[in-house]
């Protein structure tokens, strides 16, 4: 019965904090509803006694009260077995039931103390020794308490708290690299005669709420006679570090810039890319001109990326989706979060 009080507190504690951080004191109801179903039926259990006198017994089972039997009332000791619990019931001789929340033990452990507190009470009811356990599978106690737990379990692995942006604990990013440097081994790979365009890249982190990074690649390529002429295939990488008050405001701010980011034409395609930061956007620009473009904007935390790349013929298309992808986990897994 502790470790369900352990389970139902842990989770209903972390779904506390996580909307309360969130939302602030109106989510007060619904964290009290949460906590009630996980840990509070548990907690009371927990508070039922069963007192033994000479003639009678007396039980308490909250929230139901105090209830008083008298040993000459009592037929025989029972115990009922439900889909983990094992608890005694005093049968009375006029048919009726009562009981017991003490003492109680998951069935499937062994527990000397409840053996002896259960041969106690059936030694003072003068009842028999031993009797084999009831088998009580009524439909609420069989569903509730599974349930109950395959729903926290399903709401852990959907939305865990500690992946939340509003989680107290969430590792943020304080510093962004040099983004040119970052990628620049890739972009010169990738484009043939890749040069950083001084022009269009700086890192500005003069701002103490924001930092950003920029910089861009653009291809080139030797004519016959020897001049260096410029290509359509370009990359650029975004990067901006977002810093406000505490990491809650820091997260919401950049998650309002990838929005911004994600913002698409007319007849550009957009595709949710799952297992890349937080959020992750693909979008396809509509072809035209003889070149694909694509770009990938993804945030974790405070920190949002957004990686174009152009590459000359609409039909490297794939191959420029699938570039702009690994670009975009690449420059992530590059910034330190901690």
């Amino acid at each position: 019965m502790r470790l369900v009080v352990l389970a139902g507190a842990t989770v209903s504690c972390l779904y506390a904090v996580m909307g309360l951080t969130s939302h602030g004191a109106r989510l007060l109801i619904p964290v009290i509803i949460v906590v009630t179903i996980l840990a509070g039926r548990p907690l009371l259990v927990l508070g039922g006694r069963t007192f033994l006198a000479e003639d009678r017994i007396t039980v308490r089972r909250p929230p139901i009260g105090r209830t008083v039997v008298t040993v000459a009332e009592v037929g025989i000791v029972e115990t009922r077995r439900g889909l983990f619990l094992e608890w005694p019931v005093l049968c009375l001789r006029d048919g009726s039931l009562v009981e017991l929340a003490a003492p109680m033990r998951f069935w499937f452990l062994a527990d000397p103390a409840f053996d002896r507190d259960l041969a106690e009470l059936r030694s003072r009811a003068g009842g028999p020794p031993d009797a084999a356990p009831y088998h009580q599978w009524s439909l609420p106690r069989l569903v509730a308490g599974p349930l109950l737990a395959a729903a926290a379990v399903v709401l852990v692995l959907i939305d865990p708290p500690w992946a939340s942006d509003t989680w107290p604990l969430r590792p943020h990013a304080t510093r962004l690299p040099d983004a040119c440097h970052m990628l620049d081994a890739r972009a010169r790979s990738m484009l043939p005669g890749a040069r950083v365009d001084r022009n269009l890249s700086h890192s500005d982190d003069s701002d103490p709420h924001v930092e950003r990074h920029v910089c861009q690649w653009n291809a080139s390529h030797r004519a016959p006679d020897g001049t260096t002429l410029g290509d359509v295939d370009r990359l650029s990488i975004e990067l901006e570090l977002d810093r406000g008050i505490g990491p809650v405001s820091d997260a919401e701010e950049a998650h309002r810039a990838f929005t911004r980011e994600i913002r698409t034409p007319s007849g550009a395609v957009e595709h949710r890319l799952p297992r890349t930061g937080d959020e992750a956007e693909l979008i396809i620009e509509p072809a035209g001109a003889g070149f694909a473009w694509v770009t990938v904007a993804v945030r974790k935390a405070n920190v949002e990326e957004k990686v174009d790349l152009v590459y000359q013929g609409w039909a490297r298309e794939g191959a420029a989706v699938k570039a702009a992808q690994g670009l975009a986990r690449l420059g992530m897994s590059e910034i330190e979060f901690r």
